[in-house]
């Protein structure tokens, strides 16, 4: 695989990874009651599915992006990734 699509791929991972702790912490930590409300829902699954959804591809893109504009520009030090 070349190395700038395993860049990618790797921190967009780690993006969505962040995002759904953190989505599992508004959940578990009950911020403004949204905990109650979404595991008191009728629809619990879909509502988890919409959360990791939206949180994981919001986050994933962040650190992808962030990691693409913090890349070095010269070809021997993205070589040292």
């Amino acid at each position: 695989m070349p190395k700038l699509i395993r860049f990618v791929l790797i921190n967009s991972a780690l993006g969505v990874l962040i995002g759904w702790l953190v989505a599992a912490a508004v959940v578990y930590f009950n911020i403004n009651g949204f905990g109650d409300l979404v595991l008191g829902s009728s629809s619990r699954i879909a509502a988890i599915f919409i959360l990791l959804v939206s949180f994981g591809s919001t986050f994933g893109f962040a650190v992808m992006a962030t990691a693409v504009m913090l890349m070095p520009v010269d070809k021997d030090e993205f070589d040292k990734l």
